[in-house]
């Protein structure tokens, strides 16, 4: 009796486990995966921030284009395929109100031709961009009808497509216009219909194959050129918030694509903001929180900062799957916080609902920026109890240990988030500290050693000490390696002289060359993975290193013997072993730099950058000039030779590498010809 208690003990533990498993799967109504951003800035996946909810399939919408939600939680609808604005009640999902030609009784307005844009101002005024009728529709709040803005009388408005596709409103009601076929920027007009001139515009960046086409491109060559003439991008949306903060969106290439304005439309996102290049909406909610959407069915959500805190969606083209998009129009977010999303081509609603996972976030980001940091610091950690690797996560425990002055830990968490900005700043607290607790000490010592050196030198009056350092000296010089090494410092101190004795009493060592390109390879790799993690971008697993060392080692190989190859030609005094040697004794400086840039790497700040910038200019600077000056000194040429020789050099080392990269791909096609024949004889004897 007691065996079957147990056994049944067993098996009913066992149920609730799988039950248990098995239940948060179960729980997941996701059809898409919901992405971040890693300390990479590549997207990764993380959980569910937001959850299909409900789809409205029954409205009769066509070509939905734009639409807006206000504090009744009421959804106005741009129905553009049917000429209307539909008013929706989302909590009891019936339409109130239809805005047509037929529903609104007014001797001005004749009804919609394309409309495709719509805003309600605090007020509750309704704004109407029809780009069909090249006009803005004003309505009340009870929807009857006020006026339109036609185009522009300005003579500076001459020629213009005025074609509102998209609108907002300012407190002062100031229109602001997305015009289509517009690049020169979002149109803005004062509430008396007045052209006050473009609000923000793209900046438009050529790309190097333009710039170079540029170049060589007559004035009639550059007309007719397809490339030089690519538009730049084009402004797809525009929004006002309820604090008067404008926010654009554009279609096209760039790192601005979503824009935060100031009032005088400048973008206030200090930092290249991630995102869609086929951006169609934009809005926020009462936190700050950025909300867009692309055509491609994706979502965006940033903080007010611009920092990426999710993506979500995906486009299906020929599946009715919730929470997937065949075309991604516009969006809008309700009082619950609910995203509220429109298909362009397929006409339904899709809401999504946010997941715990998405709601302790933004009351994280919420109460950090009203400066409760110790509940953000416990949310924060609540997240990272849900995803550890949380990039968003970490930024917010450290920025509120920052504000907590407890700059060692806001340390960690900053770099765990790959933020060097942040890092950065704590560190400056932490070394301050450190200054102010260790200065005392470090003048004490530096005291005592002044002391004891003037001692020393009191006591030392026959100069033994003196003579016995030197006699060490003149030891260590002798000594065929050191002594050497010794005499490459010496290139980089006096290289003419130093290169005249190369040349001519042929002092140098073709071992000590090779020792130092050893240790310069080792320094250069110490300086491209071991500096202090702000001035550190690459990682060692991200590095090829096979490709590293053959690239370092051939182009100098490369150089050498082409150098050596063309001095020869045009009458150069120098051996192949001189031309050796030359490049390792003219690096020193180099790597004397980079040794020095990354011990000080750990102990600058991000804004004192530019002396770890200074220190590498001179560096290269100065062994540039140094191997210069000594393949001019040992072939015995001027400076318009040297230079001439460094061309035709460099000439020889393209040549080479395109002709062994052809060579490397006519072997290994012929190496796949040859092991195709031979398996076609093979399976031809054998049979199989």
């Amino acid at each position: 009796m007691k065996k079957l208690w147990k056994k049944s003990l067993v098996l009913l533990l066992a149920l609730i486990f799988v039950v248990m498993s098995v239940l948060p799967v179960a729980a997941s109504q996701a059809t898409s995966y919901t992405y971040t951003l890693d300390d990479q800035e590549n997207l990764v996946r993380t959980q569910d921030a937001y959850l299909p909810d409900r789809t409205i399939t029954d409205l009769g919408l066509t070509d939905p284009e734009d639409m807006v939600i206000d504090e009744n939680n009421h959804l106005y609808i741009v129905d553009t395929g049917n000429k209307r604005i539909v008013v929706f009640d989302l909590n009891t999902e019936k339409i109130i109100k239809i805005l047509s030609g037929e529903t609104i009784q007014s001797k001005d307005f004749k009804g919609f031709t394309t409309p495709k844009g719509i805003y309600r101002t605090n007020e509750g005024e309704l704004y109407i961009a029809d780009a069909g009728a090249r006009t803005v529709y004003r309505f009340t709040k009870d929807y009857q009808y006020v006026r339109q803005y036609d185009e522009p009388t300005a003579p500076i408005f001459a020629g213009t497509n005025y074609e509102p596709s998209k609108i907002a409103v300012d407190s002062g009601n100031n229109l602001y216009i997305v015009s289509e076929g517009v690049y020169a920027g979002v149109i803005q007009l004062a509430n008396t219909g007045e052209f006050l001139g473009y609000f923000t515009s793209n900046k438009s960046r050529l790309t190097p194959q333009q710039m170079f086409l540029k170049i060589i491109y007559t004035k009639e060559q550059e007309k007719k050129s397809e490339i030089l003439n690519t538009l730049p991008s084009t402004f797809s949306n525009i929004y006002v918030d309820k604090e008067g903060t404008a926010y654009s969106t554009c279609m096209g290439v760039g790192d601005d694509l979503l824009k935060k304005h100031s009032t005088d439309g400048t973008n206030m996102f200090n930092n290249a903001i991630i995102a869609s290049e086929s951006l169609t909406d934009v809005t926020t909610d009462d936190n700050g929180i950025i909300y867009t959407s692309d055509s491609k069915g994706y979502i965006w959500i940033y903080t007010n900062a611009g920092e990426v805190i999710f993506s979500l969606g995906e486009q299906a083209m020929d599946t009715d799957i919730s929470g997937l998009f065949s075309s991604l129009t516009t969006l809008a977010i309700d009082n619950e916080g609910n995203i509220w999303t429109a298909d362009g081509k397929k006409g339904f609603l899709q809401s999504f609902t946010p997941t715990e996972y998405a709601t302790t976030i933004y009351k994280a980001l919420r109460e950090y920026e009203n400066g409760d940091y110790d509940e953000a610091l416990e949310d924060w950690s609540y997240v990272l109890r849900l995803n550890q690797m949380s990039v968003l996560a970490h930024n917010g425990v450290a920025k509120a240990y920052y504000n907590d002055e407890v700059y060692d830990k806001a340390m960690e968490d900053f770099e765990i988030a790959g933020n060097r900005s942040g890092y950065s700043d704590a560190f400056w607290e932490v070394r301050n500290e450190s200054i102010q607790k260790w200065l005392g000490t470090v003048l004490i010592v530096l005291i005592i050693l002044i002391l004891l050196k003037i001692v020393i030198t009191l006591v030392d009056r026959n100069k033994v000490i003196k003579q016995k350092k030197k006699a060490i000296g003149q030891k260590l010089k002798n000594t065929p390696i050191i002594g050497e090494i010794g005499y490459a410092f010496k290139c980089a101190k006096h290289p003419i002289d130093r290169y005249y004795d190369i040349r001519v009493h042929k002092n140098g060592s073709v071992v000590v060359a090779t020792i130092i390109y050893i240790i310069f390879f080792g320094v250069y790799m110490l300086y491209q993975t071991g500096k202090g993690f702000i001035y550190q971008y690459t990682k060692v697993e991200d590095m090829d290193m096979g490709a590293v060392i053959v690239g370092f080692f051939a182009i100098l190989i490369l150089f050498i013997v082409c150098n050596y190859l063309v001095t020869s030609i045009t009458d150069g005094d120098g051996t192949l072993k001189q031309v050796y040697m030359i490049p390792a004794y003219g690096c020193i400086p180099a790597m004397i730099c980079m040794l020095i840039t990354i011990g000080m790497s750990y102990v600058l700040t991000y804004n004192e950058s530019f002396i770890l910038t200074v220190i590498m200019i001179i560096g290269v600077g100065w062994s540039i000039a140094t191997i210069f000056e000594g393949l001019s000194t040992v072939h015995d040429y001027d400076f318009k030779s040297t230079v001439l020789s460094l061309i035709i050099t460099v000439a020889f080392m393209l040549i080479a590498a395109i002709v062994v990269l052809v060579v490397i791909i006519m072997w290994e096609q012929l190496a796949d010809f040859l092991l195709t024949v031979g398996k076609e004889i093979i399976r031809n004897v054998t049979g199989s």
